[in-house]
This record gives C-alpha cells, sequence and structure tokens, in this order.
C-alpha cells in the first residue's frame, strides 16, 4: 500500500499470490468492445507486476431497461480477453443499475524472484512506454461527435489489446520497476513510480507516442476531467523546459487500458525493446531515470 503497487499479493505456493480489481462504464458504444477493453484493463495490473493471471470473475452492473443481448455481447468480449490471457473464469456477481458497468477481480501468481514492483528504478535507467497516449482525449471527443468510431478505432483496438507480451519481456530480461497506465495518467503513474524509488525524471516529450489527433482535440479544449485533476494534483512536481503547457495536456489523460510504463537499466534497454517486438509489443523510449526529484518534460 505506502508504495501504490498495482496489485495486492501475499505469499502463497512458493511465490506471491497477486489480486486486483476493475472496472467502468463504457467509452465505446460496441459492447462486444467495451467488455474486451473492461477485461483487458482489469489484467493489465496483474501484467504489470510480472505476473499471469490465473482466475477472473465478472462484475456486472446493467439495468433491466436495456436488451439482455447487449449484457451477452459485453460478456462474450471479456471472456475473449479472459481466454487469450489464459485464465479461467470462475463466475462474477451481476446487480441492477441505471447505467451498465463491467470489469472483472483477478487473482494471479508470480515467483518471488520475478514480482516487478513499482519501487526500484534508479539513475540512468531507461522509460519505456508500450502504449500511445490520448485514449481518454479521442472517446471524450466520440462523446462529443467531434469524431467517428472508425477514426478512432486504432486507439480503441489498441486499448483492448492485453498487456501479456509486455509482462512476457519483462520476464525474459530483468527490470527495475513498472505500472501500467491508465486513470492517472503517463505523469501521474510515472511520478507514483519516481516517488516510490525517491527518484526524478526526465522526459523527452517529442518521443512519447499519443494518438493522431489527441494532441490537437485536447489544445481545442476536448478533455476529460480527470485531466484537470491528474494536472491539479502533480502541481509543481512537473516542471517544464522548453516545451509548452499545451504539450502537456496528453501527457496527463486518464488513460483506459493504457500501457505499462517500464524502467530498466540502460545498459539491457536494447535487449528489452528486442524481446518487446519479438512479442508483438511496440514500445518507445520516452525519457530516463534521474537523480534530481521531480520530472523534467523537455521538447
Amino acid at each position: 500500500m505506502e508504495t501504490r503497487d498495482d496489485a495486492g499479493y501475499v505469499p502463497f505456493g512458493g511465490g506471491l499470490l497477486l489480486q486486483s480489481v476493475d472496472f467502468f462504464t463504457s467509452i465505446v458504444d460496441d459492447p462486444y468492445r467495451f467488455g474486451q477493453i473492461a477485461a483487458a484493463n482489469a489484467l493489465s495490473d496483474i501484467y504489470a507486476m510480472g505476473g499471469v493471471p490465473l482466475t477472473a470473475m465478472n462484475l456486472v452492473t446493467f439495468p433491466c431497461s436495456l436488451d439482455l443481448g447487449i449484457l451477452r455481447e459485453i460478456l462474450a468480449g471479456g471472456q475473449s480477453k479472459i481466454e487469450e490471457s489464459e485464465a479461467r473464469l470462475c463466475g462474477g456477481h451481476s446487480i441492477q443499475d441505471d447505467e451498465p458497468k463491467y470489469g472483472l477481480s483477478v487473482t494471479g501468481f508470480v515467483e518471488e524472484d520475478r514480482v516487478v514492483r513499482n519501487a526500484g528504478s534508479k539513475a540512468g535507467d531507461a522509460l519505456v512506454l508500450t502504449k500511445p497516449l490520448g485514449i481518454g482525449i479521442l472517446t471524450t471527443a466520440l462523446k462529443r461527435d467531434l469524431v467517428s468510431e472508425a477514426e478512432i478505432e486504432d486507439a480503441v483496438e489498441t486499448a483492448a489489446r492485453l498487456n501479456k507480451g509486455a509482462a512476457a519481456a519483462m520476464r525474459e530480461v530483468p527490470v527495475s520497476a513498472a505500472t501500467d497506465v491508465t486513470g492517472f495518467g503517463f505523469l501521474g503513474h510515472l511520478s507514483e513510480m519516481l516517488e516510490a524509488s525517491n527518484v526524478g525524471a526526465v522526459v523527452r516529450r517529442s518521443e512519447v507516442p499519443v494518438w493522431e489527433r489527441a494532441a490537437s482535440l485536447a489544445a481545442e479544449g476536448c478533455y476529460p476531467g480527470g485531466l484537470n485533476n491528474n494536472r491539479e494534483y502533480l502541481g509543481d512536481s512537473v516542471r517544464m523546459d522548453g516545451v509548452g503547457a499545451e504539450d502537456l495536456l496528453p501527457l496527463f489523460d486518464p488513460q483506459t487500458s493504457g500501457g505499462l510504463l517500464v524502467a530498466v537499466p540502460q545498459e539491457r534497454s536494447e535487449e528489452f525493446i528486442r524481446s518487446l517486438e519479438k512479442h508483438d509489443t511496440a514500445a518507445a523510449v520516452v525519457g530516463e531515470v534521474i537523480e534530481e526529484s521531480g520530472i523534467r518534460v523537455t521538447p
């Protein structure tokens, strides 16, 4: 709890039993894709710890006024990702509510010598990000009819993608620390990782992958309320060095089923990138860890 790790863990069977839970309202209109994204998001906390998912349980709220066929599609989408993760669905729980919500409670496992926490970053480590930013901005634009679902399909498909490949790469190449990028945005989750290790970071804005149109939409004022909350919370801990305030908006954007943010020793960074590529996972080196506290964003 003290370092805000992505999953809880207890000793079990010669390793650590991991436990996490997450669910939310839909960010897209397609119920099947909603189920996929929600399941991938819930499974991500296990992957961020270097673990493998074992079991999952559905968490559902659903209004009686909607066609049950919609619920079947949501659950089918979630099941597709549970099966892809090689975990087993062991039931779940549903209640009536005015708005559909879906997610999973997930149990996983990791060997004690392979657990990856969000503490452990060291000065000189490279920072690697495995999914582009901006899904919160794009889905806000979708709700405001500023973009179509077809226009943001690549971002939605990536949100539905498991972080399984990134976890596999972390098992092959030892890393210093990791977390997944979700509701607190890239800079929020990076800040948690740095505070847990008593270090800071330099982030190169031009190297941070951002979905097309996300930056321009945010500059026009189209972004979720959580973005402002993240920006206000971090305050002066983020320093701009040659970049403008608008350049940072996608980096504060709350992500749904974002990628992993990994600190890896510089001498292993090329090997880690190759391992990610082998597991069909895109990656970008976006900065490095430094001794000075706080986050400095440069061009």
